[in-house]
């Protein structure tokens, strides 16, 4: 969790966040010329929100198609009181699980998960069954990616 809060952010500081929003690759030089700050100022800029958890990782984006995992679902599931656990570490011990959340409301957990298949589906679902009723949406298209945080 960040210890640097917003009020202690500059200007500068959101427009290097936003530009590694959008290139997590960019050489030191090439972001403090878009920044306007030398190499070594936006060097310990970066290690500075990146020491107080403001900037928490760099990670490539892989297409899961790639891989065999074109279909995008997402899993709600309704299960209460101490299953919830068992939800949370089948969860976590099923690679097809992409993300998971605990949420309020009608269910306990939202899940995108990605399959290959239709009978794929099935398999990753029926494992959930025994903590609860699953609901499956298959996602069609994605309007809205996932992106950065607004930092304005």
């Amino acid at each position: 969790m960040a210890r640097y809060e917003v009020k202690d952010m500059d200007e500068i500081d959101r427009h290097i966040l936003r530009e590694l929003a959008h290139d997590g690759r960019v050489s030191f030089r090439e972001l403090g010329d878009r920044v306007g700050l030398s190499a070594p100022a936006v060097t310990d800029r970066v290690r500075r929100l990146e020491r107080e958890g403001v900037i928490a990782g760099y990670q490539a984006v892989i297409d899961p198609c790639a891989f065999g995992f074109p279909m995008l679902v997402v899993v709600r599931v309704h299960s209460a009181g101490p299953r919830a656990t068992g939800i949370d570490k089948l969860a976590q011990n099923m690679p097809e699980v992409v993300e998971c959340h605990r949420v309020t409301g009608s269910e306990s957990h939202v899940m995108r998960v990605r399959v290959r298949d239709v009978d794929h589906l099935n398999e990753v679902v029926e494992q959930f069954w025994e903590f609860g009723d699953t609901i499956t949406n298959l996602v069609t298209t994605t309007p809205v990616p996932v992106r950065p945080v607004p930092m304005d």
